[in-house]
């Protein structure tokens, strides 16, 4: 029996060691081995009025099934020692099981149950239906102010998101406005009230993040509307509705601080806004746009500045900027331009003419015609010549006198000319970016004439257009690959002129007007000609050839076979025109590694 109590007492020991070292264990692995909490930055504001009818904490028990919310309330309101008063209002029955629950907490929890509010005044609680205002509670006027943003944006947020959404404890109407000369809040209502604008507004109240970005091998336009086309539109998409989401918007200038005046002005400092990603709104909710993203550059100081946003957005616009600014290959590009024109006329021409003292006959040049200093006399030997209105008469076309002769000549003549004009410009290719040689020159396109008076001999008005498309013009786009090869589109256009329409003048016909002037052009368009480093591309066989024969001849005596030579005018003109584009790449490698290496 002994033994058998003592066994029972020795176990019951070693029980009890047992069960103390394990729980002392155990307490000391949760004081060591503590779990780290994931956090990701965010942070909320309670929408809310901070229930407080009474300081204790006295936790309250209850479980009630159809109860008057009046009589509820008036139980709170005994509990906190504090007087309650309710609207005709308020009315509606409740039904709870509460275990240890705070007062504050269970009055906040009936209120919003049974869509009640309610304010303070002093040491009484007056209590009514949401959305009832109690005038009594809106004596003061509140004055808050605002450092960064907009008073009006935040007004304007406050009201439509806050107060007008029945919330307990809090004003059920719009109670906000502002004083736009000092960029206040002024909020008429309760003390509740007037503690949620103080935490909305220190919550968006802030400093807005201001960022300048140094860009060293692309222009900062060029990669400001890089951001704003392919950056910022994957960030300012909508959160849903409608009318939901956000925007980019181009244009606006900024002078940094300076008065903007003409676009010819010169503006130190000045700059371009490139966009502004604009808040939308979604819903029946107002949005908040008091902190829009801007992106701007700066010409003259090589940098972009980001107005606003988050850290997370100025982060990965910096990733971008670090991405895409990055050093474009070059070339050095020769070209030759050379323009080869060759031109030759033949003509063969026979001329007879015979003279006598009653007929005078002339053929030259293919033309028929009485001599004009002999002409055909059938009666007299001169008649007079008046120079003018009014002159004398002058007796100088004569009849001819001598004797009778029949003369005839010939002219043979052969013409050549050749000439060469040669371009040879040099210049810088960047890669991707458009590159143009412009060789040409104006002239007259076409002419409008109008007559400005009524008179015979009235003025004429002329209207010209000028055009400035005559000549070479070539326009090369590169890609210089890593590889040692440029790739190239090129479009070269070539214009003549192919002829001019003229009418005589109006006041002086002999004189001719030009009305257009017609071109010939010889354009091509090459894409993705591939050329080795320091090789030359030729392009060639833009030809233009013409030939012209004219045949004058005397009726009847020039289609006699064999003679008939003798009784024709012959010529023949003919003209040929080439050019020639020779293109040499040569890559210009400015790495400083490649540098040293080579030397």
């Amino acid at each position: 029996m002994r033994n058998t109590i003592s066994q029972k007492i020795i176990a019951g020991l070693i029980l009890t060691v047992f069960t103390f070292s394990n729980t002392a264990m155990s307490a000391w692995a949760v004081d060591e081995v503590k779990p780290v909490l994931r956090t990701n930055g965010e942070e909320t504001v309670q929408l809310k009025a901070d229930v407080a009818i009474t300081t204790a904490k006295n936790p309250v028990t209850l479980s009630l099934r159809d109860s008057d919310a009046k009589q509820v309330l008036r139980m709170f309101a005994d509990q906190a020692g504090m007087n309650i008063i309710f609207d005709s209002g308020v009315s509606g029955k409740v039904t709870m099981d509460l275990v240890d629950v705070p007062l504050n907490q269970a009055f906040d929890l009936v209120l919003s149950i049974a869509g009640l509010t309610y304010v303070v005044e002093g040491n009484t609680l007056i209590v009514s239906s949401a959305g009832t205002e109690v005038s009594a509670a809106k004596q003061e006027i509140t004055l808050i102010p605002v450092k960064y943003i907009d008073a009006s944006a935040m007004a304007d947020f406050l009201n439509k998101n806050i107060f007008t959404m029945k919330k307990p404890g809090l004003s059920s109407s719009e109670i906000v406005t502002t004083n736009p000369m000092t960029n206040e809040l002024l909020v008429f209502g309760t003390k509740n009230d007037v503690a949620i604008a103080k935490k909305v507004v220190e919550k968006f109240d802030r400093k807005p993040l201001s960022t300048s970005i140094k860009v060293s091998h692309t222009t900062p336009e060029q990669m400001a509307e890089l951001v704003c086309d392919m950056l910022l539109p994957a960030t300012s998409s909508g959160t849903g509705g409608s009318t939901g989401g956000a925007a980019s918007i181009k244009g606006g200038v900024v002078t940094g601080g300076a008065s903007s005046g003409s676009s010819d002005e010169v503006e130190l400092g000045g700059g371009e806004v490139a966009c502004t990603v604009k808040a939308g709104s979604s819903g029946a909710l107002a949005p908040m746009p008091l902190q829009s993203l801007a992106i701007s550059y700066f010409t003259q100081q090589g940098t972009i500045g980001i107005m606003g946003g988050s850290e997370q957005q100025v982060e990965m616009i910096k990733e971008f900027i670090a991405q895409n600014d990055r050093k474009q290959p070059q070339a050095y590009l020769e070209v030759s331009i050379i323009e080869l024109s060759e031109s030759g006329s033949k003509t063969l021409a026979n001329t007879w003419q015979y003279l006598s003292k009653n007929f005078s006959f002339n053929y030259a040049s293919g033309t028929t015609r009485s001599d004009p200093n002999f002409p055909i006399f059938f009666h007299g030997n001169r008649y007079p010549y008046y120079a003018g209105p009014g002159q004398e008469p002058q007796y100088e076309v004569t009849k001819y006198t001598g004797p009778s002769a029949l003369t005839y000549t010939i002219n043979y003549i052969l013409e050549n000319n050749k000439g060469r004009v040669v371009a040879n410009p040099r210049i810088l290719i960047t890669n991707g970016q458009e590159s143009v040689i412009d060789l040409t020159s104006d002239y007259v396109k076409t002419v409008t004439s109008q007559v400005v008076s009524s008179s015979l001999t009235g003025a004429v008005q002329r209207t010209y257009e000028i055009g400035d498309d005559n000549g070479i013009k070539v326009t090369i786009t590169p890609f210089i690959s890593p590889d040692g090869y440029v790739t190239l589109n090129i479009t070269p256009e070539y214009a003549t002129i192919a002829s001019r329409i003229t009418s005589p003048n109006q006041q002086n016909p002999e004189i001719q007007d030009i009305q257009a002037t017609l071109l010939q052009r010889r354009d091509l368009e090459l894409k993705n000609v591939r050329i080795k480093d320091g090789e030359t591309l030729v392009i060639g066989g833009m030809i233009r050839e013409d030939e012209q024969k004219t045949i004058q001849k005397i009726p009847f005596l020039g289609d006699i076979p064999g003679i008939g030579m003798f009784f024709r005018t012959t010529a023949t003109q003919r003209s040929k025109e080439e050019m020639l584009i020779m293109l040499t790449p040569k890559i210009i490698n400015d790495d400083p590694v490649a540098s040293t290496d080579t030397l």
